[in-house]
């Protein structure tokens, strides 16, 4: 029986057809041309909605983060301190659509924050050349009369891979423990998939020695809850 997202799908009633590991490729395409040859216009949105597109959602939301700085240095005194209140933003890097807007949207802004990326997936040389090819996808479609925004944009893709495990949507020790840590003292609700991984990283960078405990970590938490139940015996196990 469908489980997580499977079960929110069924429930919504969206036609499913299911593809095997790295198969999807071909269907979609087969697809694709079906729906055609039919006379109709079919919208693609790729895995994650991560094209130019979807990574401006979160390029809205790296100028949303830039307010909500300058609000909490106000508060807290520190209204003359450059750049963001926080010092570092941790994000998973999957598909790639949060990771490429928020570094685009920050870098457009003149911010330069580095963005750190919890790969979910790929080691850290192929995830960061997925997305500096989406970055600059971005910027071509969306900022191309920002002059400097691509400027050093290579180096400031900053990827962690220690964390994907076996594999994609396999849990890990580290997931499971930040899941339980995540919930148990913040009554924030994660996922296996995405969002605990990142959440590993994210307590291994801070863990790290690289800050100080005088500065500050923000984490992007992109949702992903319903998988939670799908993996309910795994995590179980791990306690």
């Amino acid at each position: 029986s469908a489980g997580g997202n499977n079960y929110a799908f069924s429930l919504l009633g969206a036609k499913q057809i299911h593809a095997p590991l790295g198969g999807v490729g071909p269907i979609q395409d087969d697809l694709i041309a079906k729906l055609k040859e039919e006379g109709k216009k079919p919208y693609v949105i790729p895995g994650g909605g991560s094209n130019q597109l979807g990574a401006v959602g979160y390029v809205r939301a790296a100028a949303e983060l830039i307010e909500q700085s300058e609000i909490l240095k106000d508060e807290a005194g520190e209204s003359n301190k450059p750049g963001l209140f926080w010092d570092a933003i941790v994000t998973c890097s999957g598909s790639g659509g949060t990771h490429t807007g928020l570094l685009t949207g920050l870098r457009a802004a003149g911010v330069d924050t580095p963005v750190f990326g919890i790969s979910v997936r790929f080691d850290a040389d192929q995830q960061g050349d997925r997305i500096r090819q989406q970055v600059q996808a971005c910027i071509d479609k969306y900022f191309s009369d920002f002059d400097t925004v691509a400027d050093g944009i290579d180096d400031d893709v900053l990827i962690i891979d220690k964390h994907v495990g076996p594999g994609y949507s396999l849990p890990t020790d580290e997931m499971a423990e930040s899941i339980q840590s995540f919930a148990r003292l913040e009554s924030i609700i994660l996922d296996p998939v995405y969002t605990g991984k990142g959440a590993a990283g994210f307590l291994s960078l801070a863990r790290s020695g690289k800050f100080d405990q005088e500065q500050r970590l923000l984490f992007i938490h992109t949702g992903g809850a319903p998988s939670l139940y799908h993996y309910q015996t795994l995590l179980s196990s791990k306690k």
